[in-house]
């Protein structure tokens, strides 16, 4: 096979591992109404008071496009049992978290990621050194975290940011870890035990990993053996940093993984 350009390898298609997380249910209709906000978020037209002024990177048309190419025809199904894309994740004959297998290209994936970054990067560098256009960003991230606080719309900043962590992460292309680990989970039997370490692992290798046993069955269901599970046990441990963010470790939130 001839070698893809740079430009050929961006475009073409990758597979993303998604889990159905129970906390995930609903974040991406709010998440793709987010986008929308984000991209008129320096119209004149729209705006309710002073428009904002933010980077041309985070109202660019093609990062709203990015996330509804992802996600819009599927977005309702996480936390949906009866989901016809749903994969169903068995080892040693017990049901797990489902999974579902998104389709994106690495340019998507890197326009959401780094404007993601660039927002992370706002909200925690200290104002004196900031740019005028970082100040203006954490300005935004401010207002919006205020309105998620409030919980009336069905449009969020949160919920825009965990998506773009989850569909960042279970990757076969890219072995970047993001978010904070927890250091327990909760086990099917609802036994508080260390999360598995990652030592000489990442999570494109775990996704490959997982990839291979769906591919192997009739892609309704993946059968896990030994090695599949540590995978999926490490993975399991990434999603559940990149739903909960600083708050992996919260009580509230470990309990939660008693369903995965």
């Amino acid at each position: 096979m001839d070698r893809m350009t740079e430009d050929g390898l961006h475009a073409a298609a990758v597979r993303v591992l998604v889990p159905d997380h129970p906390d995930l249910a609903g974040q991406f209709g709010r998440a793709i109404e987010f986008g929308a906000v984000l991209r008129h978020a320096n119209d004149a037209e729209t705006a309710d008071e002073e428009p904002w002024r933010l980077p041309d990177q985070l109202v660019a048309p093609e990062l709203e496009a990015a996330l509804n190419a992802i996600v819009l025809d599927w977005r309702f199904d996480i936390g949906n049992d009866q989901a016809p894309t749903q994969i169903e994740v068995t080892h040693a004959g017990i049901g797990h978290m489902g999974l579902y297998i998104a389709t994106a290209t690495r340019t998507d994936l890197s326009l959401l990621r780094a404007a993601l970054n660039m927002m992370i990067q706002a909200e925690n560098t200290p104002p004196s050194p900031q740019l005028p256009a970082l100040r203006e960003v954490a300005h935004f991230v401010e207002a919006w975290r205020e309105a998620d606080e409030a919980d009336d719309y069905d449009v969020s900043l949160t919920a825009w940011q965990t998506v773009v962590q989850v569909l960042t992460l279970a990757i076969a292309t890219a072995p970047d870890r993001t978010g904070e680990r927890p250091t327990q989970l909760y086990n099917s039997e609802g036994i508080l035990v260390p999360t598995p370490p990652t030592d000489g692992s990442t999570p494109a290798g775990d996704t490959l990993t997982v990839l291979d046993r769906i591919d192997a069955g009739d892609g309704r269901t993946a059968h896990l053996d030994d090695a599949a599970w540590r995978a999926w046990q490490r993975l399991t441990a990434e999603w559940h940093g990149a739903v909960y963010a600083g708050r992996a470790n919260d009580p509230d939130a470990v309990l939660s993984s008693f369903a995965y």
